[in-house]
């Protein structure tokens, strides 16, 4: 293992010049904004729009998401966010070490007032639901003294900025009576405001980044600026031209990123419906739109590629909604996208979401996780085969876990990583040399991708849809003569798995699939993790395949049916019996990538 320099060396040669300078310059400038030396001019007054509504009832107001928040929790200071609860002082919590960072960085996103202004636009008790929304923020406004603590990091800003000002829109008239409150919050939102402009994450860039821009619209459009407006429309084509591949998909590579920043894209378009650019806005919310629904429609989770889990974005249905009342929108079903590089295969009851990208965007590391060309399976819409999750950003030993080559289903060689991932969020040396292809072999689609891993090892990795029964993996190393090369395959909570004879069986609920390992000495059943939300893990079984020392090619045979099909291992490749025989040759498969 290289040692901290050595691994700091090789992480920031990827960066842009541009965010080592705004590394060093913001923490320069924010020490300066915290010993006063810096400030913020607040107007004597300060004007905000009137009655202009900033939310969107299908996705603020939704009931999965107001679920997440349980109201007489709140009234007695007890939250849980990211699957935590704690009871709280809230007075003494926002800066409270001995709470977890991402628990205290939800605190500080107010997205519980959403669930107060609910209930308050039903008309329930509004005076109750009024105090405690008041006193919650002028608690955040008392404890938080200028430029000091999470609340003032820009991306803890971006959000609650976003919430304060949409949730202001519901509570308007009531606040217009409480004087000295409203003329307290309008000054601290003027304050966050103005501070953001200052003190943008141009040294992370990616999702914090379009939060911020997010964050400066709505703020531009409330605080009537049109300078600041027409400047962040200017940014935001900008990213959105770097941030969203061609093929739709976000470029930091984890669908439930993708989800956050399609509702942003969402929320920025319906604050600017009546500007010039929203057919502009209008384009890249298809093509997002395009990616979630091919991805999760009859999937029965978010994907876990990268940092991905359930219970943080909004779910897609609630997105999809959104966009077919406002926009007028239809997803289209896609399954192939090449540059972000998945293939999807699917039929009538299954369907496998296959990984042939890169780690990460060059510059940002901080979501990527050794899953090259592993894959995801949902059997009629239930997750069988999965990837194991993301458990916590704490950095440690369960994130190094989550994050590493034997928690996805890939191979591992030698016990090496893929990419070289240290700290929370960091990738050193990664993998390179990345390729994927789909092709025709004797009449069979494959999906095939290839990567050479940091270490110099290449593995190529093929998926055939043989038919709607079966389904071929076979994997390709090109030093065959290593020791230690395995396959990981990992499956959902409560799957029994057993081997019988040669033939893996693992069963969920009614269905049942068997493997059939190719170029296979030994099969293991090992118990592992999963997680499907932040802080929640289950025990789950995955299987461990070790290849034959002398061979190039392994993998395993799925079938989705009692048939019983053979695999006959030949000199230079494999027979498959059942239905009907098939042969595969490794020569002429190999030249097709």
């Amino acid at each position: 293992m290289d040692n901290k320099i050595t691994l700091f060396v090789n992480t920031v040669k990827y960066l842009k010049p541009s965010q080592i300078y705004y590394r060093v310059f913001n923490r320069l400038k924010r020490e300066l904004y915290t010993r006063k030396l810096l400030s913020v001019k607040i107007p004597t007054e300060v004007k905000v729009r009137e009655g202009y509504d900033y939310i969107i009832p299908e996705i603020d107001f939704d009931k999965e998401y107001l679920e997440r928040f349980d109201v007489d929790d709140i009234f007695k200071d007890k939250f849980t966010f990211i699957n935590l609860t704690n009871q709280i002082e809230l007075s003494k919590a926002w800066n409270n070490k001995e709470l977890q960072h991402l628990w205290r960085y939800n605190l500080h996103y107010f997205e519980y007032l959403f669930k107060l202004a609910y209930e308050f636009s039903m008309g329930n008790n509004q005076t109750k639901y009024y105090e405690k929304y008041r006193d919650m923020i002028k608690n955040w406004i008392n404890n938080n003294p200028y430029a000091y603590g999470d609340g003032w990091h820009p991306y803890t800003i971006s959000l609650r900025l976003t919430n304060w000002i949409a949730t202001y829109r519901i509570f308007e008239e009531t606040i217009k009576l409480d004087r000295e409150f409203d003329k307290t919050y309008r000054e601290s939102l003027f304050l966050q405001y103005q501070y953001l402009q200052a003190n943008l994450e141009k040294d992370v860039l990616g999702n914090h980044y379009f939060e911020n821009i997010k964050a400066l619209i709505i703020g531009s459009v409330f605080f009537e600026d049109t300078k600041i407006k027409e400047k962040f429309k200017r940014e935001l084509f900008k990213q959105l031209m770097e941030q969203i591949l061609e093929d739709g998909m976000h470029f930091e590579l984890s669908p439930m990123y993708h989800k956050i920043i399609l509702e942003d894209l969402i929320k920025i378009t319906y604050w600017l419906k009546d500007e010039e650019i929203y057919d502009d806005l209008i384009f890249y919310i298809q093509k997002m739109i395009d990616v979630t629904y091919s991805f999760e429609k009859g999937f029965g989770k978010t994907p876990a590629f990268n940092d991905s889990a359930d219970g943080v974005s909004k779910d897609f249905k609630a997105l999809l909604e959104t966009c077919s009342k406002y926009f007028g929108l239809v997803p289209v079903t896609k399954t192939i996208f090449e540059e972000s590089g998945f293939y999807i295969i699917k039929d009538s009851n299954k369907k496998l979401i296959l990984d042939t990208g890169e780690i990460c965007p060059t510059y940002l590391p901080a979501h990527g996780h050794c899953d090259a060309l592993s894959f995801e399976l949902s059997i009629k819409g239930v997750p069988f085969i999965v990837n194991s999750g993301t458990y916590q950003y704490e950095n440690g030993q369960w994130r190094d876990y989550f994050r590493s080559t034997k928690a996805h289903n890939t191979i591992s060689i030698s016990d090496q990583e893929q990419s070289q991932f240290w700290g929370s969020f960091r990738v050193a040396k990664r993998i390179n040399k990345v390729s994927r292809k789909q092709f025709l072999y004797k009449n069979i689609q494959f999906y095939a991708g290839s990567y050479v891993s940091y270490t110099g090892d290449q593995h190529k990795r093929y998926i055939g849809y043989l038919d709607e029964n079966t389904i071929i993996i076979l994997d390709y190393v090109n030093d065959h003569m290593k020791d230690n090369i395995k396959s990981y395959l990992h499956f959902a909570p409560e799957t029994r798995v057993e081997i019988k004879g040669e033939i893996v069986q693992a069963n969920k609920g009614s269905e049942t699939i068997k493997l059939a390992p190719i170029g296979i000495n030994n099969v293991n059943v090992k118990q592992g993790w999963y997680s499907e939300q932040f802080n929640a893990k289950e025990n789950n079984k995955h299987l461990v395949f070790h290849k034959e020392k002398n061979r190039h090619y392994f993998g395993y045979l799925i079938g989705f049916n009692s048939t019983n099909y053979k695999v006959k291992e030949l000199d230079n490749g494999i027979k498959i019996t059942g239905d009907k025989e098939l042969i595969i040759n490794y020569e002429e498969l190999g030249v097709m990538l």
